[in-house]
C-alpha cells in the first residue's frame, strides 16, 4: 500500500502544457488547483496582481468582488486595466483581463458592496477568502462571513512600500477581529453613527505598484498552500518593510469574547430567492423546520417606519437604514425632518410579514439565523445559487 506522501509526478511537454514546469513540484496538484474555488475581494492595485497571479496558477474558478469603476489614476497601480476601461466596472474588467491571461480560468465578477450586497451563501461554496481591502468595515465583513461558514481567508494592506499579510483559519486562530483595538471599533461605529447630512470624510491610501506584487505574492502563495492542505500558520501577522528590506512576523492572540466567532452549524437550504419570499413565509419556513416560532436576526438595522410630526402622515419603509436614511429622511410633504423606527429582528406577525426579503436588503444566496426556544437555525436562499455563481459561461461545480 503507497504512503499518503507518495505521489506520481505526471512529465508533460512544456510545449503544449502550460503547468508543466509547475508539476515537477513533488506536491503540488494541479488538478486540485483547477478546481479550486477562490473568492477575492477588491480589484484594485493589490487585488489585480493576485488575480493574476491565481490566473497564472490555473485556478480554476474565481470569484471577484469589487463595488468601485475604473479611473484613470488606478493605471499606474493595476496591471489588469487599460484607459479604455475609464468608468467600467473593475470586477468586470479585471475578469475579462484575467481570461486573457488563462482561458482555463472560470471568472464570476460581482459589481456591489461586500459588507451589504453578497450572500454568506457565496462564502460557503468558497474554499479560500483572499482580501485585497483598504477600509475595516469591509474586513470586518469578510471576517465575520469566513467564521459563519468556515472558510480560511487571507488579508493583505498596503502602504505606500509597506505591506502586511495575514491568515486567518476558523474556527481555532485568532481572527481579525481579535486584532482591533478600541480605536478601531470607535472608528467604525461612528460611521453608522453619524446623524442625517453628516459624512466622514473620504481619503486614499496611498500605495506603488512594487509593494502591490509583493503582498500579493505571499498572499496567493499562502491561499496555494491551504488549498494544497500544506501547514500554513493562522493567526499570525508578516509585515513586509520596503523602507529596510525587513520581514517582521507577529502572532495575535486569540479574543475568546470576540463578537466574530460565531459559526452557523447545520444549515438548511431552502429552495427560495429574495425576490419571491416574504419575511412572512419564510418565518413560517423556518418554523416548520424548527418546530416552533423563530425571531429572524437582521444583520443591519432596517428603517420600519417614517412619521412626521408636523402633518401627521407614517409611512411604512422596511428598507436598510442605510439606504433611507439621510436622503428620506425630510417629509416628502412639507419639508419637516421625519421621525423614524427601526428593527434589528422581526417575528412572524407584523405588517412586515408580506415584504420581499429582498426589500429589506437581504442580499441573494443569503443563510439567514432564527432564533427558537429550542436553539438556533440557518437557513441559506438556495434558490439564488445559478443567478449568483453563473457567470453566463462557466458555472461553479457541485
Amino acid at each position: 500500500m503507497s504512503s499518503a506522501t507518495d505521489r506520481w509526478i505526471w512529465i508533460t511537454d512544456p510545449d503544449s502544457d502550460r503547468y508543466a514546469t509547475l508539476r515537477l513540484i513533488d506536491w503540488w496538484d494541479q488538478q486540485r488547483l483547477a478546481q479550486a474555488r477562490v473568492m477575492v475581494v477588491g480589484a484594485g492595485a493589490l487585488g489585480n496582481e493576485v488575480l493574476k497571479n491565481l490566473a497564472l496558477l490555473g485556478v480554476g474558478h474565481l470569484f471577484i468582488v469589487d463595488f468601485d469603476r475604473v479611473e484613470a489614476s488606478n493605471l499606474s497601480r493595476s496591471v489588469l486595466f487599460r484607459s479604455e476601461d475609464a468608468g467600467r466596472p473593475k470586477a468586470e474588467v479585471a475578469a475579462e483581463r484575467v481570461q486573457d491571461i488563462n482561458p482555463d480560468v472560470a471568472v464570476i465578477p460581482f459589481h456591489g458592496d461586500v459588507t451589504r450586497d453578497l450572500g454568506l451563501g457565496v462564502y460557503r461554496r468558497m474554499d479560500v477568502v483572499i482580501g485585497c481591502l483598504d477600509s475595516r468595515e469591509a474586513r470586518m465583513a469578510v471576517n465575520r462571513a469566513c467564521w459563519r461558514v468556515g472558510r480560511p481567508w487571507v488579508d493583505g494592506a498596503l502602504d505606500v512600500l509597506d505591506g502586511l499579510v495575514r491568515v486567518f483559519i476558523p474556527p481555532d486562530s485568532a481572527c481579525y477581529e481579535c486584532t482591533m483595538s478600541e480605536q478601531d471599533y470607535a472608528l467604525v461605529n461612528l460611521r453608522y453613527s453619524c446623524p442625517p447630512g453628516f459624512a466622514l470624510p473620504a481619503g486614499r491610501q496611498p500605495t506603488t505598484p512594487t509593494a502591490a506584487s509583493i503582498v500579493a505574492a505571499m498572499q496567493v502563495q499562502e491561499a496555494v498552500k491551504l488549498l494544497h492542505g500544506l501547514q500554513v500558520p493562522a493567526g499570525r501577522g508578516i509585515y513586509y518593510s520596503g523602507q529596510t528590506m525587513r520581514l517582521l512576523t507577529v502572532t495575535y492572540p486569540r479574543r475568546e469574547d470576540c463578537p466574530a466567532h460565531h459559526t452557523y452549524d447545520r444549515i438548511v437550504e431552502l429552495p427560495c430567492s429574495v425576490d419571491d419570499l416574504t419575511a412572512g413565509e419564510f418565518l413560517r419556513m423556518a418554523r416548520d423546520h424548527l418546530g416552533s416560532e423563530g425571531v429572524l436576526i437582521l444583520d443591519r438595522e432596517i428603517v420600519t417606519r417614517f412619521y412626521c410630526p408636523s402633518c401627521e402622515r407614517e409611512e411604512a419603509v422596511y428598507r436598510p437604514y442605510e439606504r433611507v436614511v439621510p436622503d428620506q429622511v425630510p417629509c416628502p410633504r412639507c419639508g419637516t425632518l421625519r421621525l423614524f423606527d427601526t428593527a434589528v429582528s422581526l417575528t412572524g406577525d407584523g405588517d412586515y410579514a408580506g415584504v420581499l426579503l429582498r426589500q429589506m436588503g437581504i442580499p441573494p444566496l443569503h443563510i439567514l439565523p432564527v432564533r427558537s426556544p429550542g436553539g438556533w437555525g440557518y437557513f441559506e436562499l438556495a434558490g439564488d445559487e445559478s443567478r449568483v455563481l453563473n457567470d453566463r459561461r462557466r458555472v461553479l461545480p457541485e
